[in-house]
């Protein structure tokens, strides 16, 4: 049996897209300002077909919320976004092989240290609880489901946790 990960149709995505067309919004945001900001500008600087940027933010606005997103959320789910992605690189990098091997002997902690996760979300109750769902839901990926890990899975994991206080 086959245990590699099905590809869908179409040509893989290329590593990095997504922050690099949420870099590209947000620096001609900056210059331009929303009014004159169009999604031919972000695709065109970005090197990427406006296709591509709508299968991801279906509108403009949902592009520059999740430009600038980063920017005016709260330290706590900015924190843990930079945490999850930090070890969203690792995990999907060139080093993923080694540490799924690692894993499976029970040694993660070198990966992303839990007091990193512990420091990122304070003194919350429910901090453990915190890094057990987020973390693990990257290690999940990695090792269970064997499914690829989204660019934007760790904001999505950090916004999903943290509202629901």
């Amino acid at each position: 049996m086959d245990d590699a990960p099905k590809r869908g149709r179409g040509r893989p995505r290329r590593a990095g897209a997504d922050a690099e067309i949420l870099g590209v919004a947000l620096s001609l945001l900056r210059e331009k300002g929303y009014r004159e900001l169009t999604v031919d500008a972000v695709a065109e600087r970005s090197g990427v077909a406006k296709t591509t940027i709508y299968r991801r933010w279906p509108t403009k606005a949902a592009l520059v919320t999740a430009a600038i997103e980063p920017l005016v959320g709260d330290d706590g789910a900015r924190e843990l976004t930079s945490l999850l992605a930090r070890l969203r690189e690792l995990l999907t990098g060139e080093l993923s092989p080694i540490i799924a091997e690692l894993a499976a002997e029970g040694d993660v902690d070198f990966v992303l240290p839990r007091e990193c996760f512990r420091e990122a979300l304070g003194d919350r109750d429910d901090r453990e609880l915190l890094i057990d769902l987020s973390a693990g839901a990257l290690w999940s990926r990695l090792l269970v489901t064997r499914q690829p890990i989204p660019e934007t899975y760790p904001q999505q994991i950090a916004r999903a946790l943290l509202d629901q206080r």
